[in-house]
């Protein structure tokens, strides 16, 4: 074996559930008056002139954070995690990463959540690393973009791949754990790959390869 094995989790909808943890997120900042009626009209002026472009999601459009304060949204995303996001880590995903940190695997979470809600997750399970969404600083205030790629369908199998390069993690001896169809790609490069809570899509190409199908 070349490397040590890695256990490689989707966030939101594998180990969060029912929902995303942005979708907790941001009612929360609209109730702390941290996003206001201005910056979600922002948001949805980006969001049509993107989608009329062909060129944006809901998931990539942060203008509702443009010229905000980077420090108290991560104030704020360490409370919200505290009272409404941690009731909500499934107590199976939580059981299958002590499992893989008492196995001694590298436990790695991969999503497309914003970062300050990842690291709060990452310190409450012991993961190892997190690779979520940045977001970018300009002035000490945020843009409104991200500073990397969203780590979203095909940038996490070349995430994953360029740790196993990084980290020397042995990916046919590793594990993954995904929810929607756009996670294949990641579960694909691993030997032991886990469908949880599947959509339709997952479950039938699950199905399909003979994989796990957990429910978390």
């Amino acid at each position: 074996m070349n490397g040590r094995p890695a256990a490689f989790f989707d966030v939101d909808r594998t180990l969060v559930v029912p929902t995303s943890m942005e979708k907790v997120f941001v009612p929360f900042l609209i109730r702390r008056r941290y996003l206001k009626a201005p910056d979600l009209a922002r948001y949805m002026f980006f969001l049509a002139r993107g989608l009329g472009e062909g060129a944006a999601s809901p998931q990539h459009n942060k203008y509702h954070l443009r010229h905000k304060d980077p420090a108290e949204l991560q104030r704020l995303a360490a409370e919200c995690f505290k009272s409404e996001i941690r009731p909500r880590i499934s107590r199976a995903g939580r059981e299958a990463v002590h499992h893989h940190r008492d196995q001694g695997h590298m436990v790695v979470l991969l999503t497309g959540s914003l970062e300050p809600l990842a690291q709060e997750l990452k310190r409450e399970l012991g993961a190892d690393l997190v690779l979520a969404a940045r977001l970018e600083v300009q002035g000490g205030a945020l843009s409104g973009s991200l500073s990397n790629t969203r780590p979203y369908g095909p940038e996490k199998a070349r995430l994953v791949r360029e740790l196993a390069q990084t980290h020397r993690i042995d990916l046919a001896h590793s594990y993954a754990y995904g929810d929607h169809h756009s996670d294949f790609e990641v579960l694909s490069a691993v030997g032991h790959p886990h469908a949880v809570n599947p959509d339709q899509r997952l479950r039938f190409r699950a199905n399909e390869r003979g994989w796990p199908i957990l429910n978390f």
